[in-house]
């Protein structure tokens, strides 16, 4: 009753827009989708079945018209605060709001939210394996790819959701009944204005919450430690004791106190994901299933079936003796140093680069010279990152055109298992990271083909 009657201004037809308009006319709202692309309409079903409710289109621009007759607007993450669009609104006195503060104010269940520079998704998609495989409906959705609303439409027990700092800006009352805050490192700084601008986005997801939800927080990060909120802190640390309530490491295996009593599960090297970052993820899932009422036998027996999500270190293939490793979602460097600490002390070939973010390279340097045998670089960001490579004393670099000769020239030199983790955003000769991913996957595949015929 709420939508019915106004007038709702979605700005951007993506998935998250399309099935916010979809979830906003069924409750009688009148919508109007403004994009600045070309729509297909003739090619696209999702368009046609929102024409046929009633939703408007306007492409090529925001008019002026659509933002000021507007009685709410719902805009997409990717739009800065300070888009002459956004400016135009603030001038009109409208609210802007993300889908995730749409469906928090709808929402009856409760939300358990993840947020961090990196990991999310792997945080997002272990708890809602968990949650699932216990007996619970509790979608991954959000930021991971899945439309929150298009989730709420169906009744879940939980929703599990990632979170950017683009949709938490967003969403100004959005306070989820258990909170995640991963890690910290720079990241989107074009977008926030600044390091300042990134981690104040991130706080107000705990400034927000309330007593009686928790704030889930990684204290071995002291800008996450420092956080303030009224939730109830339950720290997890990989390499702290925590003598309250928290998540922890006793040796090498996983344990969390709760109430004052200590569970301890399964090895952390009895799981099926690599890798010290995934500690963290996975200390920070098993906290937010224990505070949502999860038994322990349940999650100690779900979190060990759990298996990496596509991009995320992700083994392809093995040729002739060399590994082959997706990572395609770093597209940091910081994501791409956890990604090379997972070896060990075992050294890989890295294929690197993409568009740069022109962030600064030194621990990225540092952490290539203790842990790869060649940097095969690729896209945009191939000269910066060469000569940083080479100004920090790491030579062997080898620059190529294209992925295909990046994965032959990495199982020719035969040093190390085959590791593409970036550093980079792909936008300079790939759709998005998952374009990327899986075209470094089929160029893996196709050469096993040409390697081990079959009989």
């Amino acid at each position: 009753m709420f939508y019915s009657g106004r007038n709702v201004t979605i700005l951007g037809a993506g998935r998250s827009g399309l099935a916010t308009a979809l979830y906003l006319a069924k409750r009688g709202a009148q919508v109007t989708i403004s994009e600045l692309s070309t729509l297909a309409f003739d090619k696209d079903p999702v368009l046609a079945d929102l024409k046929t409710r009633g939703v408007k289109f306007e492409t090529g621009a925001h008019s002026e018209e659509t933002i000021a007759g507007a009685d709410l607007i719902v805009t997409s993450p990717g739009i800065k605060p300070d888009a002459e669009v956004m400016v135009r609104a603030r001038k009109h006195n409208k609210e802007v709001v993300s889908d995730i503060e749409i469906a928090y104010r709808e929402a009856k269940v409760p939300i358990i939210a993840i947020t961090g520079t990196n990991g999310k998704s792997t945080t997002c998609a272990l708890i809602s394996h968990i949650l699932t495989e216990a007996g619970r409906k509790a979608p991954a959705c959000g930021n991971i790819g899945v439309p929150i609303l298009a989730e709420l439409e169906k009744n879940p027990d939980f929703l599990v959701v990632e979170v950017s700092s683009y949709q938490i800006t967003y969403s100004p009352t959005f306070a989820p009944q258990v909170s995640i805050w991963l890690n910290m490192t720079p990241d989107h700084l074009d977008w926030h204005g600044g390091m300042n601008g990134y981690i104040e986005a991130k706080r107000q997801l705990f400034a927000n919450q309330k007593p009686g939800q928790f704030a889930v927080l990684n204290i071995d990060d002291p800008i996450v430690a420092d956080t303030k909120t009224q939730a109830t802190v339950f720290p997890f640390s990989v390499s702290s004791a925590i003598s309250t309530d928290g998540a922890y490491l006793v040796g090498d295996k996983l344990a969390y106190r709760l109430k004052g009593a200590e569970q301890l599960l399964c090895r952390f090297g009895e799981l099926k994901i690599i890798g010290q970052h995934n500690v963290e993820n996975v200390l920070s899932a098993i906290s937010a299933c224990a505070l949502v009422g999860m038994p322990v036998k349940d999650i100690e027996k779900h979190v060990k079936s759990f298996t990496a999500l596509e991009h995320r270190l992700e083994y392809v293939a093995d040729i002739e003796g060399v590994a082959y490793y997706n990572d395609s979602k770093a597209t940091n460097t910081a994501s791409a140093i956890k990604a090379l600490e997972a070896f060990g002390d075992e050294k890989v070939v890295l294929i690197a680069g993409g568009r740069d973010k022109g962030t600064d390279l030194g621990e990225f340097v540092d952490s290539i010279k203790k842990h790869v045998s060649n940097v095969i670089l690729i896209g945009e960001a191939k000269d910066r990152f060469e000569e940083a490579l080479k100004a920090g004393g790491f030579t062997k670099c080898h620059k190529v055109d294209s992925m295909e000769a990046a994965v032959e020239l990495g199982g020719r030199l035969r040093q190390g298992a085959v590791l593409l983790s970036p550093a980079c955003a792909s936008f300079d000769m790939f759709k998005d990271y998952e374009d990327r991913g899986r075209v470094f996957k089929d160029i893996v595949r196709t050469r096993l083909k040409i390697k081990t015929p079959s009989s």
